[in-house]
């Protein structure tokens, strides 16, 4: 079994809106290509609701794991309607030669990416790009989640959060 993306990284988006994958998720990404010589990448909007704008990436072969998971699930299940909603903006894009991405505009645009600083935070089977702003507010709601003020606690947490804590 292989490893998922664990950690952040930074690079930098230039004007026609390419940056290099960061060597910390590159191994990952190559070995998740079939053959090695596979350079596609599934890159689209995140779906969920409840989090700033940014875009999700997936290697092929987590994609295909992705849509594995699912088939067992009802159509009208969360994670079809997650997935429906995050392949409605999602397209395949394609490394360089050096391992760089070019992402297309309207996503971008959608994610709220302009020149400049990107953030790269590997998550399991994905690697979620943020804008600076957005970065900020994503970590601002992630600690809002662990507000424990209803009585609970990290130690009584624990069970539910697969040995993290």
């Amino acid at each position: 079994m292989r490893l998922g993306y664990v950690g952040r990284a930074k690079t930098t988006l230039n004007k026609v809106g390419r940056s290099p994958v960061p060597a910390c998720f590159l191994t990952r990404v190559k070995a998740c290509s079939a053959d090695h010589e596979d350079r596609g990448l599934v890159i689209g909007l995140s779906p969920d609701p409840h989090r700033p704008a940014h875009l999700l990436l997936m290697a092929s072969e987590d994609v295909e794991l992705t849509l594995l998971n699912l088939e067992g699930l009802a159509a009208d299940s969360m994670g079809q309607v997650l997935w429906r909603r995050f392949n409605r903006s999602s397209l395949q894009i394609q490394r360089d030669s050096s391992d760089r991405l070019v992402i297309p505009r309207d996503l971008r645009e959608a994610a709220g990416l302009g020149l400049g600083e990107l953030i790269w935070l590997g998550d399991r089977n994905k690697i979620r790009l943020f804008s600076p702003e957005n970065w900020a507010l994503y970590v601002e709601i992630e600690e809002a989640d662990l507000d424990f003020s209803e009585g609970g606690s990290l130690a009584t947490e624990r069970g539910r959060t697969g040995g993290l804590i």
